[in-house]
């Protein structure tokens, strides 16, 4: 986990740029943190403002090309306490075992196809997405697994939180993801309430594009154990404002069947296969095309992002 603070160390007003929580996603995110420092941020800093970049929050999922951490977790599902029970997901219970097969056989994928299509048609697109990515923390080799312990991503980003920010006022946090929404489109996303403050001030920031996941009106399911939510609690004494960055990228079905086929290679399979470089790749492209266009996009709409966050902090 790579750290970069750009401006002055007693600043008490920073915006926060992070990338890799989900590993393969980071190199969007990794694009832009490079496209900032090559184009000298740090020339255009207002007065008492800062930038903390954390590059690659899950180093090593950005390494091996995996969405999860080292411990197959989901880190957005991860800040959490884990002293007590944790929360259960009885539709994820019911479909594991075909959200996460052991097979990829024909028959196999007939047989769970079926059962994921026939749940989606009875109980609806929302609640299929938030049974099938909503987090879960019974299967360790699943999806969207949040652990049942702080990962080493987790205990090291709290490190880089309390000694780069433990002074702060004012914290502007855009974590940056990709696979949900239009092809390029960007949207600024929260998981609280229209009414809360922090909603008002990310509206403030960045007008339209602003959604949460509360109302159902974001392109992601709505989550109680992200890396965002979790910076407040770090700093409870600072006004935080805690954003994630979505860019689109490939139909939802491509992405979901990308992660889905990739968990098979990892936990079943292994890296011998002969579909091991395919699957590879295909959940690579899900969540980073290869595309001139959508890479402009991205370093177009997240320049903007940051540069709107960092006029924000300097009124």
């Amino acid at each position: 986990m790579d750290v970069v603070l750009i401006g002055a160390t007693d600043a008490t007003r920073t915006v926060v740029v992070s990338s890799g929580t989900h590993g393969v996603e980071g190199f969007a995110g990794s694009g832009i943190q490079t496209g900032l420092l090559e184009r000298r941020i740090d020339l255009r800093l207002p007065d008492g403002v800062s930038v903390l970049m954390i590059h690659a929050v899950n180093p090593y999922g950005m390494a091996h090309l995996r969405r999860f951490t080292e411990d197959n977790v989901d880190l957005n599902r991860n800040f959490r306490d884990h002293s007590g029970p944790h929360p259960g997901n009885p539709p994820y219970e019911t479909l594991a075992e075909v959200i996460a097969p052991q097979s990829l056989s024909f028959w196999a994928e007939v047989r769970s196809w079926s059962r994921l299509l026939w749940y989606r048609l009875t109980a609806g697109k929302a609640a299929s997405q938030a049974a099938v990515s909503g987090g879960q923390y019974s299967h360790p080799d699943g999806l969207f697994y949040g652990g049942t312990f702080d990962t080493w991503s987790n205990t090291t980003f709290r490190t880089v939180i309390r000694r780069y920010l433990s002074h702060a006022t004012h914290v502007v946090v855009v974590d940056v993801h990709t696979g949900l929404g239009e092809f390029g489109a960007a949207e600024v996303i929260l998981n609280v309430p229209e009414s809360s403050p922090e909603y008002e001030r990310a509206v403030a920031i960045w007008g339209q594009r602003v959604r949460t996941t509360v109302t159902g009106a974001s392109v992601s399911t709505h989550l109680e154990a992200s890396l965002k939510l979790a910076i407040s609690q770090m700093l409870p004494k600072a006004e935080v404002t805690p954003v994630s960055l979505e860019f689109g990228t490939v139909p939802p079905m491509q992405v979901f069947k990308a992660v889905r086929n990739e968990n098979w290679l990892h936990h079943h399979a292994g890296p011998e296969h002969r579909r091991a470089r395919e699957l590879r790749v295909r959940l690579l492209r899900a969540f980073h095309p290869d595309s001139e266009e959508w890479h402009t996009s991205v370093w177009n709409q997240g320049k903007e992002v940051v540069d709107r966050a960092l006029a924000y902090l300097a009124r």
